[in-house]
């Protein structure tokens, strides 16, 4: 297999800014082919691509397909390697591990700048900004050639963000949600290869379905006793939401009406969480099946918990997590999301896990939506506007 047009022409544009600025930014839409491109853009180095642990073999996969060496680990492994091995380093879906809107480097940071200061530097994601453009600056930290030549988070605030404060618990703190958008595409532009679908030859896009899926009465009152009084007891289990942050979990777990995480035990001094679950079919699975056809689907769900309950009754199931990248499901007809996390690159992502450019059939991912997973779906979509920005030249604050 090679590459197609749009392909070559996104591999023979990132080796031109290599060559020119030492650093190359692929903003490749999920589904574009976008590993292709920066593979084959890795001719004549040697290379090491740091990616998520469920995206190696499709990584290595390709690199075979076109007739390319490189080696690949997961961001959690970097230690284990020798920097000096190589001269490119390819930092995949690099927003997920390295790009926080925060003054905080992280952990993992820490790790990969090892790896990448000093060599040529390949940054590739398909969801580059759904937190916020505030964490392009660490993506680019990795190199010195980075656009923003400063030593710290906060100096780089200074100059590209928009000051602004937010409420945690009865506190005042900063926020670095808000940036300066149209400056910091300009100041990095130079750096910047996209690749979309539409590009690479995609006939179809998933379409969004959301089905209103009401809380049984059990569900309801157990949400009103967490909201009134903070805290529910029944038996040996004792449920704790004495915070936003607390009830916001909660709810989000009683919404999938399975179970409900109560507050760990300790066994032999370890941490083991309590899970308390409904009698009866929870609300959403029932859904599922008085209305689909439970062979053609693949049903994605947020904890671990929900996943091995519906793993009871459906045979394709899986974590909406694990499963947002790296992996095609364009073998299933739909998806069910039975319950999405706050992530809206994985809101993004996974939309394209069953598109395929040799699809000829629409798409459908079907959202259950059920008590408060409505705010958390207007959460993650309102996020999501920041990637959308860079494939179709939106501007936003």
């Amino acid at each position: 297999m090679s590459l197609n047009s749009a392909q070559r022409v996104a591999s023979k544009d990132i080796r031109e800014k290599l060559s020119q600025y030492g650093i190359a930014c692929l903003w490749g839409e999920a589904r574009s082919g976008k590993s292709r491109s920066f593979l084959d853009a890795s001719r004549g180095y040697k290379t090491l691509v740091i990616t998520e642990k469920s995206a190696i073999g499709g990584v290595l996969s390709e690199a075979k397909a076109i007739g390319v060496e490189v080696d690949c680990i997961n961001y959690q492994s970097v230690h284990k390697m020798t920097p000096s091995k190589y001269n490119l380093i390819v930092c995949d879906e690099s927003h997920r591990f390295i790009s926080p809107s925060q003054p905080k480097a992280p952990i993992t940071w820490k790790a990969v700048v090892k790896f990448t200061k000093g060599k040529y530097l390949i940054l590739a994601s398909a969801t580059p900004t759904s937190e916020g453009y505030g964490g392009l600056y660490y993506q680019l930290a990795l190199s010195e050639n980075t656009p923003f030549k400063y030593t710290r988070f906060t100096k780089f605030f200074a100059v590209y963000g928009i000051a602004n404060l937010k409420n945690i618990g009865s506190r005042l703190v900063p926020s670095y949600k808000d940036t300066k958008v149209d400056m910091i595409k300009r100041d990095m532009s130079h750096l910047v290869v996209t690749l979309t679908r539409k590009d690479t030859g995609h006939k179809f896009e998933s379409q969004d379905v959301f089905h209103d899926v009401s809380m049984s009465k059990k569900q309801t009152k157990l949400m009103s006793k967490l909201d009134n009084d903070s805290i529910y007891c029944k038996g040996e289990y004792e449920i704790l939401a004495d915070t936003g942050v607390k009830f916001l979990g909660k709810a989000h777990q009683i919404a999938g009406g399975v179970g409900v995480i109560a507050e760990p035990e300790f066994v032999n001094d370890k941490p083991r969480q309590q899970i308390m679950y409904f009698k009866k079919v929870a609300p959403k699975a029932q859904y599922i099946l008085d209305n689909f056809y439970i062979d053609d689907i693949m049903v994605l769900s947020y904890y671990t918990f929900e996943q091995k309950y519906l793993a009871k009754m459906f045979p394709h199931t899986g974590s909406i997590t694990k499963l947002s990248t790296g992996v095609d499901l364009s073998h299933h007809k739909a998806l069910i999301i039975y319950s999405m996390g706050f992530s809206a690159s994985n809101y993004e992502q996974v939309r394209a896990r069953l598109m395929n450019v040799n699809r000829d059939t629409q798409m459908v991912v079907h959202y259950l939506v059920s008590g408060i997973d409505n705010y958390v779906l207007k959460a993650v979509r309102s996020k999501e506007n920041f990637t959308s920005g860079w494939f179709k030249n939106e501007t936003r604050k």
